[in-house]
C-alpha cells in the first residue's frame, strides 16, 4: 500500500491541482477520476468498515484530513476544465475541446474530492450477491474553494454511478441471472 500512495501522490501536479496518468506528463481532466478516484479507496480500505459504530451528529460532518490535495483538485477542474463555450461540458485542458468521456470522468472526480466516502458494510469475501455499503459525506475544509450549492451529487467510488442507483442495478442484475 506505501508504494500505491506515494506512486498516486507522484501523479497531483503543482501549481495546478490536477492528476497526470504518468510521470513526465501534463494534468488531463480525466485522471481527476482515474487517479482521485482511488483516494475513496485506498482511505475507506486504510479505515475499514465502520459497521456497528454509533455516530454524532459531528461525525456525519466528514472529518478533514485527506491523503491528496481536495482543493488543489477542486480548482483545478474548476478553472481550467469547464468549457465556457455554449456547447458546454468537460475537458482534459484549457485548449481542448469538450467530450462526454471528459465530461464523465471529471465529474466523477469532482464528485470524489467533494466527498468522503466509508465503507458501512462490508460484503462477505466469496459472496454472491449484493454490495458493499458506502457512505458519502460532504467533505468540508476550513478553507472550501466552492460554494455550497456547486457540491454535486456522489458518484459511488466502485461502479461510478450515482450512489442511490447502485442497489436498484445490483437487484435488477441478479434478478436477470441464469445459472
Amino acid at each position: 500500500m506505501p508504494r500505491l500512495i506515494a506512486w498516486l501522490s507522484s501523479r497531483q501536479y503543482a501549481p495546478e491541482g490536477g492528476f497526470s496518468g504518468r510521470t513526465n506528463k501534463l494534468v488531463d481532466g480525466c485522471y481527476s477520476h482515474w487517479v482521485g478516484g482511488c483516494w475513496p479507496l485506498i482511505q475507506a480500505a486504510l479505515s475499514g468498515p465502520r459497521s456497528g459504530e454509533a455516530r454524532s451528529a459531528d461525525q456525519q460532518v466528514a472529518d478533514t484530513g485527506s491523503l491528496f490535495s481536495r482543493n488543489g483538485l477542486i480548482r483545478y477542474i474548476l478553472c481550467c476544465c469547464q468549457d465556457q463555450t455554449p456547447r458546454g461540458g468537460l475537458r482534459d485542458k484549457p485548449s481542448k475541446y469538450s467530450d462526454a468521456y471528459h465530461t464523465c470522468y471529471v465529474l466523477a472526480g469532482l464528485s470524489s474530492a467533494q466527498h468522503k466516502w466509508t465503507v458501512q458494510t462490508a460484503r462477505p469475501t466469496g459472496s454472491a450477491g449484493g454490495a458493499d455499503e458506502w457512505e458519502a459525506l460532504p467533505y468540508i475544509e476550513d478553507e472550501q474553494v466552492f460554494d455550497e450549492n456547486d457540491r454535486i451529487g456522489t458518484t459511488h467510488p466502485v461502479y461510478v454511478i450515482p450512489q442511490h442507483k447502485v442497489e436498484a442495478a445490483w437487484e435488477y442484475y441478479a434478478s436477470n441471472m441464469s445459472i
